[in-house]
């Protein structure tokens, strides 16, 4: 274990090199930080650091910067636990008391906020909506030929979809299939709906036979479509052109060219997530080589025992660990509250 001494000055290093992406020297140190020992002093303890791996120098004559190892520490022991200013946590509040009532467009919201707070990348992945339920059906005439089918879920997923009304029905006809179905189909996922409710409503509607298969083959494709979802989406990625350590062309278009790995970038997150909990992966801790010039901040997000899906910050090893956790936490936490009020 450090002693005090190291701890600080450590500290001081870790400070300053996430604010200037300097390397810092012991006379910076001695100047800004006032430990109460002379830059000779603090010099040789950064020298000691270094050799325990927790700094490293760039150059024989520069100053030093943290390590992994040493943003582990920091992270784990030193990390303050910072108060978001009375603005940022009405930005957050105001994204909660929209009227939004489709989980994904919530979850964009919200990580396009988390993108605005922290100046980073934000990565989600979609609503992991294999438990998708159809909540409502109803179907729409629009003209003589044409209907409007339409199908919600209890995520708040909503499905339009265009279809042919045969001539011989009426609106009267409308409302009772969308009754029927309705009435077999509501609160059922797509492996809940089998061969034999899907048997017993052509049954019961049988003269309906011709638009009910057109309808129900649009009801299973939209509701299998849903449970698709998972894709990984990135928010806020041109923001990492504004660190220094991304202002080299080949390493932007690396970082580029690795947000349109959409397998790549689960994996990562998926890694890098813990349930229940935030989860920082610092540098080389990440299992995936391209990424061991990154920081990963992750929070899953889950409701009575469902996946919701998940946020990622990303951004350089130089990250403001403090501010990204308190930002993350405040959002998810509204975020759990609301979805359990809309689920």
């Amino acid at each position: 274990m450090l002693d005090e001494r190291k701890i600080k000055i450590l500290a001081a290093v870790i400070h300053d090199y996430i604010a200037t992406a300097e390397p810092i020297g012991s006379r910076t140190i001695a100047r800004k930080y006032r430990i109460g020992i002379s830059p000779a002093t603090i010099r040789n303890e950064m020298a000691d650091l270094e050799e325990l791996g927790y700094l490293s120098q760039p150059h024989t004559s520069a100053g030093r910067v943290p390590s992994h190892k040493g943003y582990r520490f920091y992270v784990d022991f030193l990390m303050p636990v910072k108060k978001l200013s009375d603005t940022e946590q009405a930005l957050i509040r105001r994204i909660f008391n929209k009227r939004v009532n489709e989980l994904e467009q919530l979850v964009r919201e919200a990580a396009r906020v988390i993108s605005t707070l922290t100046s980073y990348t934000t990565l989600t992945i979609g609503p992991q909506l294999k438990t998708s339920r159809l909540k409502h059906i109803n179907v729409n005439r629009i003209d003589e030929t044409k209907g409007l089918l339409l199908m919600v879920t209890n995520y708040g997923t909503v499905s339009h979809n265009i279809i042919e009304i045969p001539q011989n029905l009426n609106d009267s006809d409308l409302v009772r299939i969308s009754n029927v179905l309705n009435a077999n189909l509501q609160g059922k996922t797509l492996v809940e709906i089998t061969s034999d409710i899907i048997d017993s409503i052509k049954n019961e509607m049988i003269e309906y036979d011709e638009i009910l298969n057109i309808l129900l083959e649009i009801l299973l494709e939209n509701l299998d479509d849903v449970d698709e979802s998972g894709n990984v989406v990135s928010t806020g990625s041109s923001k990492m052109l504004d660190y220094p350590e991304f202002q080299d062309v080949e390493k932007a278009k690396n970082f580029f060219s690795l947000l349109e790995q959409n397998d790549l970038m689960t994996k990562v997150l998926k890694t890098s997530m813990k349930p229940d909990s935030i989860n920082i992966t610092i540098g080389s801790e990440n299992p995936f080589i391209e990424f061991q010039d990154f920081s990963i901040v992750t929070s899953n997000i889950r409701v009575d025992d469902k996946d919701l899906g998940v946020f990622g910050i990303l951004g350089p090893t130089r990250m403001e660990y403090s501010r990204v956790v308190s930002i993350l936490e405040q959002v998810t936490n509204y975020l759990t509250k609301t979805l359990s009020t809309m689920l």
